[in-house]
Parts: structure tokens; C-alpha cells; sequence
């Protein structure tokens, strides 16, 4: 009863036969992923639908809310992705100063590294014992 409930919601009576060809093989996929090794996959499928949904939503705003109707669609898509980078590109800004030769806590630990260690100076193990005297 509840599965006749869900197919008369989503209107399944108006789909025609490659339709439900195409979302029966595309639930087949999707079950077959879910059960094997591979089902990693299944997270950059799910990862690219959520981040594509932001767009969609950042468009959304853009063309709604805050009057950029003037915009035609592909402009204030490009602009709904640029937005969408922002996070990612403050991220590896972030990452490039914390970790890179930029830092200057990295360089200072180098430094000090670095005068630990004498020019021409051998390094041995404690046992060495040197063949001649």
C-alpha cells in the first residue's frame, strides 16, 4: 500500500517506457555499486549532486533575491560557481601558509634544523670504531 502511495506521488502512470527503462537500469547501478568494493563511488556521485544542489541554490539567490535579473542565466550560473569556489580556494590559501616555504613558522623550524648539523662533519653510529688511528 505505502509503495502504490509513493509510485501515485511521484506520477508513474505519466512515465513512458524508456523512462522506466532508464531509472530501472540507473536503480540497478546504483544497488550494484552499494553492494561492492567499489562502493566508494557512490560518495563522488552523492559529493558532485550536494555541491551541484549549492549551485543551484547560490543561483538561486543570485537570480531572486537580489535582483540580478538583468543576468542572463549563464551569467549568474558562472557567477553561482565562482561563488562556490570561494570556500575551496580560502581552504588551499589557508593550506599554502600553514604547511608551504611561505610560513614563517616552517622556515624557522628548517632553520633550526639546519644549525644543528655541521659542514664537513661525518655522522656515525655509536659502535663506529675507525680502522685506522
Amino acid at each position: 500500500m505505502m509503495l502504490l502511495t509513493i509510485l501515485s506521488f511521484i506520477d508513474i502512470a505519466a512515465w513512458s517506457n524508456a523512462a522506466l527503462l532508464g531509472y530501472g537500469l540507473l536503480a540497478v547501478i546504483i544497488a550494484a555499486l552499494a553492494f561492492s568494493s567499489q562502493r566508494w563511488l557512490l560518495l563522488y556521485l552523492f559529493g558532485g549532486m550536494a555541491y551541484w544542489l549549492g549551485v543551484e541554490v547560490i543561483h538561486s539567490i543570485l537570480s531572486s533575491r537580489l535582483m540580478l535579473s538583468e543576468l542572463s542565466d549563464w551569467h549568474s550560473y558562472i557567477i553561482a560557481m565562482g561563488i562556490s569556489w570561494l570556500p575551496l580556494a580560502a581552504w588551499v590559501l589557508y593550506r599554502a601558509l600553514r604547511y608551504e616555504d611561505v610560513s614563517q613558522s616552517v622556515q624557522l623550524q628548517r632553520e633550526l634544523e639546519a644549525a644543528r648539523y655541521i659542514e664537513h662533519t661525518p655522522v656515525y653510529d655509536d659502535d663506529y670504531k675507525p680502522r685506522f688511528h
